[in-house]
């Protein structure tokens, strides 16, 4: 009876066992259908080796020692390795774009840009050869001018007799001709003014604005006339004898009175008697410029 019941209580135990063997086994099964095959393979191979293990009941007085727990041996050994079956990759099938017929774009021809030319840097403007404002020199009258004979728009040519220089190499050489106009003549009080024309250098005329005076006053001489006042004299005497001849009725009356009548006809020219001036050829001339001359 002893024995039986400890018999009794080692089987209990060892169903309790395959009990929580069972529990733990399907618990390890629940992740992947796939593992179920192998913890069943092993939960047979673990009751297999319980009922091996099972002790014999024997009938002794001594105490028999429990045999040991199935549970603890399953513990003690590693489960089999479980091997999965790895699932084939699958390959993403292409996505079979829709078939277009429309005509392929043409690329744009993208606009070249034009080269840019940088315009050279424009050359400084050459600075002119010129004499300024001021600037004059002497010149000789070349020919003769009176006022009893020459008129306004007249020309004569005069010479230049010292050079005149002026900037960048600008010069007017000694013996340059210079054009000169008559610009006014007063015969009364014996007076020419003159302007410039013109000049010549190295055989090139340039205009010129400037102003000319002479340097010495006239020469005043007196005007001749045609009869040198003979007839006025003539006249005079005539009308003179006349005259006496009327007052006296004879020859002293006619003398007398043709004396006092050739007197009256000599004052009559005196009176009437002209003077000119005259600018000699060879006098001296100012000549001072008014504006810039620029010689090219």
């Amino acid at each position: 009876m002893y024995s039986m019941s400890k018999s009794a209580r080692s089987t209990a135990a060892l169903r309790g066992s395959l009990l929580v063997l069972s529990m733990v086994v399907a618990a390890a099964c629940s992740d992947r259908d796939a593992k179920r095959a192998a913890a069943d393979s092993a939960l047979v191979k673990d009751l297999a080796l319980a009922n091996q293990q099972t002790p014999v009941p024997t009938f002794q007085d001594t105490t028999v020692a429990p045999a040991p727990a199935p549970a603890s041996r399953a513990k003690e050994e590693p489960p089999a390795p479980v091997r999965t079956k790895a699932a084939p990759k699958r390959t993403p099938r292409p996505v079979q774009q829709p078939v277009s017929h429309a005509p392929p774009p043409q690329p744009v021809e993208q606009p070249v840009p034009a080269p840019v030319i940088q315009a050279p840097a424009p050359a400084p403007a050459p600075v002119p050869a010129q004499i300024g404002a001021g600037s004059g020199g002497t010149l000789t009258s070349g020919s003769k001018v009176c006022t009893s004979t020459n008129l306004p728009g007249d020309k004569l040519v005069a010479t230049l007799n010292e050079a005149i220089t002026g900037t960048n190499g600008a010069v007017i050489p000694a013996g340059s001709a210079v054009v000169l106009e008559v610009a006014s003549v007063n015969a009364e009080n014996a007076q020419i003014t003159f302007r410039v024309r013109s000049v010549i250098v190295n055989d090139k005329t340039y205009n010129v604005v400037a102003d000319v005076t002479p340097q010495a006053p006239l020469e005043k001489s007196k005007a001749a006339s045609q009869d040198n006042g003979k007839t006025k004299v003539i006249g005079g005497a005539i009308a003179g004898a006349i005259l006496g001849q009327m007052i006296g009725h004879n020859t002293k009356g006619t003398i007398i009175g043709a004396a006092a009548g050739a007197a009256a006809g000599a004052a009559a020219n005196k009176a009437g008697e002209k003077y000119e001036g005259c600018l000699p050829a060879g006098a001296p001339l100012k000549l001072t410029l008014t504006a810039p001359l620029v010689l090219s």
